[in-house]
């Protein structure tokens, strides 16, 4: 568990061909924008990831009871110069062999991304105050 998570606080391009070693073949992978099923899926996923300024992970907590596991972090970005910050968690299952099965990424879309935007971010927020 250790190692996958120094994998994701230092991860960059040789990260992505260190995959093999910490998810099986036909893992499972979704968050708010993606849903994959295989190794090579999530290995392009990633690919795309990396295309993102200034990228940087930080987990603040892990909790790991038999093949299940959960971490909060901090995903980090710049976009057009301005840097961004995505509150999240990851629920993690693995396999017998100990690689991940499946991980699930939970974290606010609306928040993280939706606000953001020019114009559609005021309307995000609008909708909010209005629950």
């Amino acid at each position: 568990m250790d190692a996958l998570l120094n994998l994701f606080e230092n991860f960059n391009a040789d990260s992505i061909n260190q995959l093999d070693q910490y998810y099986s073949e036909d893992c499972y992978f979704r968050d708010p924008f993606n849903e994959v099923h295989n190794r090579d899926q999530l290995r392009e996923l990633f690919k795309d990831m990396l295309k993102l300024k200034d990228l940087s992970f930080e987990v603040h907590e892990k909790i790991q009871q038999g093949d299940k596991a959960f971490i909060n972090w901090d995903f980090r970005f710049s976009i057009l110069g301005k840097p961004q910050c995505i509150h999240g968690g990851s629920l993690l299952h693995f396999a017998a062999d100990g690689k991940v099965q499946r991980h699930v990424d939970y974290w606010d879309a609306a928040e993280g991304v939706y606000e953001k935007l020019p114009g559609f971010g005021i309307l995000v927020r609008l909708v909010k105050k209005l629950f």
